[in-house]
């Protein structure tokens, strides 16, 4: 069988927070066939562990996005590949602070969610932890890739922080990152969490279409319903990424719309992509 290739259409990273870089990354390399959407955990605490970054949730999306640019060896699995990956962003993190990574609480510790992905022959891995998401068009068809229950389990958690007190919703906050990280839920600091990822192999055929993107940008479909999937992928083919997050920001930013949400405009990035025919 002929073998495929990934073409990178379009890609967004918009902060919803003018002039701030945000806590959303993206990369890719074609000629590796990978591609991934990473988004940082909003900081919960006044410890500045990288003082030079925007925040911790910008420097661990950063430096996973760095880090991705090295793609697996042949045949590598996705565990021992992120096992390396996460050790190596641990290092840099070390040599980036003055703090000792094993003293911080564990609500200083930086996560992010993230979805990667790879193209080898005629299939693709996704691989993720948290609550980004990819969708992956075939004519008329959609399939869902992720993790899309978390969408809601974020909705009902912030309509519980919400009814508390603001110095409350701070504590609630720090005990639901440090019982992230004690559960390697998300990539961080912790090479161990490369255990728990979550993975889906698809088979890939030319003209397919995928779009892999943070939770801010799925929001247009979870919780916020306003597009289907299918509807989605109609809306970024006529109107691309940056007409998505147009289509997103109107909605968020309509007079007298009760959000319901701790960030009201979130970080949304995407990266758009086409499968090929090789050669």
């Amino acid at each position: 069988m002929p073998g495929v290739q990934i073409v990178v259409l379009e890609t967004v990273n918009d902060p919803g927070t003018p002039g701030r870089t945000g806590d959303d990354r993206f990369g890719f390399d074609e000629a590796a066939g990978t591609a991934w959407a990473l988004d940082g955990a909003t900081d919960v605490t006044h410890l500045r562990l990288f003082p030079d970054a925007e925040s911790g949730a910008a420097w661990i999306a950063a430096a996973l996005s760095a880090r991705l640019m090295a793609p697996p060896a042949l045949g590598e699995m996705p565990e021992a590949y992120f096992a390396k990956v996460l050790t190596d962003v641990r290092a840099r993190a070390e040599a980036s602070t003055r703090i000792p990574l094993d003293d911080l609480p564990g609500e200083a510790r930086p996560i992010a969610s993230g979805m990667w992905m790879q193209v080898v022959n005629d299939r693709a891995v996704f691989v993720w932890l948290g609550d980004c998401m990819a969708l992956l068009r075939r004519a008329a068809r959609v399939t869902v890739i992720g993790s899309p229950g978390k969408a809601e389990d974020e909705t009902v958690t912030a309509r519980r922080l919400l009814a508390v007190p603001p110095e409350e919703r701070l504590a609630q906050l720090q005990t639901d990152r440090r019982r992230s990280n004690a559960n390697r839920t998300c990539f961080g600091l912790d090479p161990h969490a490369a255990a728990n990822l979550e993975t889906q192999a698809v088979v890939v055929a030319p003209g397919d279409t995928i779009c892999l993107m943070s939770d801010g940008l799925y929001r247009l479909i979870a919780p916020y319903g306003t597009h289907t999937p299918e509807r989605f992928m109609d809306l970024v083919a006529g109107t691309g990424l940056s007409g998505a997050v147009a289509v997103l920001r109107a909605f968020e930013d309509a007079p007298g719309r009760d959000m319901n949400r701790i960030k009201a405009r979130d970080d949304a990035c995407g990266v758009l992509l086409r499968i090929d025919a090789t050669g």
